[in-house]
């Protein structure tokens, strides 16, 4: 999955879906900003998190 960082990220947490897998989420409203990651497990998780933080605007990350 390719991801491109947006310029606010908000506050980022591992939720589990309804579906029994997890997601990254960010707590933004706003659709430009929103982010909804799904990933395999809560390392994964962290993981994704870790990549967003350590990445310049605008830059795509691969998951």
């Amino acid at each position: 999955m390719r991801i491109i960082k947006p310029k606010i990220l908000g506050t980022l947490k591992i939720q589990m879906m309804m579906a029994g897998n997890y997601a990254v989420i960010n707590g933004i409203k706003n659709p430009p900003n929103k982010l909804i990651i799904p990933c395999d497990n809560y390392e994964h998780g962290l993981e994704i998190i870790e990549r967003l933080k350590n990445a310049k605007v605008g830059e795509v990350i691969y998951t």
